[in-house]
């Protein structure tokens, strides 16, 4: 963060003695009281394209995405400040991937708030910027399955941002309160949104359904001169190898080829696991700072840590084996995979590894909460499970390591482990009609004899997490 001057951090520091705020919203509330130039309270709309599985809720998505977006950092300078989001659900339908069944092509329209010095030259692009960095973190952690990829936003016009939430089928607000926030908020939020939403226009959810699905192809041909509609500047796309939009460029559209896209996503010789950081393109290390790790270019790092796998997802073909290989085992299915997943991370853990993730089939995305149980399952239950044999098929459990201990063990790439096996043996127990047809009888709840309630609840939330079903009937 650029150094205030003496002055300014002692008039600052004096706030936060008053008030007991942090220094960034001391900051804040000292530039309401002094009147700092250029520093008020707007909003910019853009669109966030991303690709998400089909059984994702639409309302729910909007509504923890909206609430992740309460800090900004810009990542050149390091500044923090605080931000507030409307994430408007179109009421058309998202459209399926092509090539890519059980996902869905998402579009949000995010009306960003931001209390910033917006005269000053490219802070609008700047802010879009910081909003997407934040939203691409919290949508690549928490759908990092097939087909992740990165999101795409798409600065929009006043006037199209308009026409676009006049089909609202709902409106996420970040939810907290505002009292500490620059003074004025409330009232300035709810005099703009006025102005913003035509009141009577929205779609009805009911009707969505009637409507052709809204895809980011046919947003393209609404993009805007600039971000506010002043007719300044254009907005132009870059493309990672795999064709996905990746950012945004304002400014003149660009004739060469963007740089090449690093992988977002690699997991080093260690098994450690890193992520591409969207401002300056370093690499952070998941627990880094636990584990004493500095971030790094991709060229540093391949070269200490060398070599580099990227993450990336299954193959069709491997995808086939899991499920075919639990839809064979039948009502076995639930123990043998947990039976499979014991298995490996007792095999890394005789490797004897002293560095990396906890264990080798979390360390594509090691923060996760999918990881996490994963790891506390195969543990417990999963040893458990492994000295009762009439309680798994083995034939299964043989298949299903065999394809996992690729993914993690392959030369070329690396695949993330828990959020795709979720998400595959989801897909067969809704084939197969519930919980009830992939699990034995000690593995439901309420039973008199079998595993306690909390651990199958545990297992069924992991297992079942991307199910259609409801998980507790």
């Amino acid at each position: 963060m650029p150094k205030d001057s003496r002055a300014r951090t002692q008039a600052v520091r004096a706030v936060m003695a008053e008030t007991g705020l942090p220094y960034t919203r001391a900051a804040l509330e000292l530039d309401r009281r002094t009147g700092a130039a250029g520093q008020r309270l707007n909003f910019i709309p853009f669109v966030l394209a991303f690709t998400v599985p089909a059984t994702a809720d639409r309302r729910e998505l909007a509504q923890s995405l909206a609430d992740q977006l309460q800090l900004l950092r810009r990542r050149e300078t390091g500044e923090e400040y605080e931000g507030r989001a409307d994430v408007i659900v179109p009421g058309r339908p998202w459209a399926p991937e092509p090539g890519l069944p059980g996902h869905v092509a998402g579009i949000l329209l995010v009306r960003a708030w931001a209390v910033r010095p917006w005269d000053r030259g490219g802070e609008w692009e700047a802010v879009v910027t910081d909003f997407h960095a934040a939203a691409s973190a919290w949508l690549l952690d928490r759908y990092p399955g097939p087909g992740g990829g990165q999101p795409a936003v798409l600065p929009l016009g006043t006037k199209d941002a308009q026409a676009l939430a006049a089909t609202a089928d709902f409106t996420a607000h970040t939810e907290g309160e505002h009292a500490e926030l620059p003074g004025g908020w409330d009232e300035l939020i709810a005099a703009r949104r006025a102005e913003a939403d035509a009141p009577g226009s929205a779609a009805p959810a009911s009707a969505a359904g009637d409507l052709e699905p809204i895809t980011l192809a046919s947003l393209i041909r609404m993009v805007p001169s600039a971000p506010g509609g002043s007719g300044k500047t254009s907005a132009t796309y870059l493309r990672d190898s795999q064709g996905d939009l990746t950012h945004w460029v304002s400014g003149t559209p660009a004739v060469e080829p963007g740089p090449v896209e690093r992988p977002y996503r690699v997991v080093d010789r260690e098994f450690q696991g890193w992520y591409r950081r969207s401002g300056d393109g370093l690499y952070d290390a998941d627990r880094g700072h636990a584990r004493g790790l500095e971030a790094m270019s991709y060229e540093e790092l391949d070269a200490a840590r060398g070599p580099l796998r990227p993450v990336q997802p299954p193959s069709r073909e491997d995808c086939d084996a899991v499920k075919a290989a639990l839809a064979g085992a039948g009502r076995k299915a639930a123990a043998s995979l947990l039976v499979a997943l014991f298995r490996l991370v007792e095999q890394d853990a005789r490797a004897g590894r002293s560095a990396g993730a906890k264990n080798w089939l979390i360390a594509g995305r090691e923060g996760s909460h999918e990881s996490a149980a994963l790891d506390r399952l195969a543990w417990g239950i999963g040893g458990d499970l492994d000295e009762k044999p009439k309680r798994y098929d083995a034939a299964a459990v043989a298949e299903l390591m065999r394809v996992i201990g690729g993914w993690v063990s392959g030369p070329d790439r690396y695949v993330e482990v828990a959020a795709n096996l979720a998400f595959l043996f989801s897909s067969v127990a809704d084939e197969a009609g519930g919980w009830s047809a992939v699990a034995d009888q000690y593995l439901q709840r309420h039973q008199r004899v079998g595993t306690p309630d909390h651990v199958v609840e545990a297992v069924q939330l992991y297992l079942m997490s991307a199910s259609r079903t409801p998980v507790f009937e």
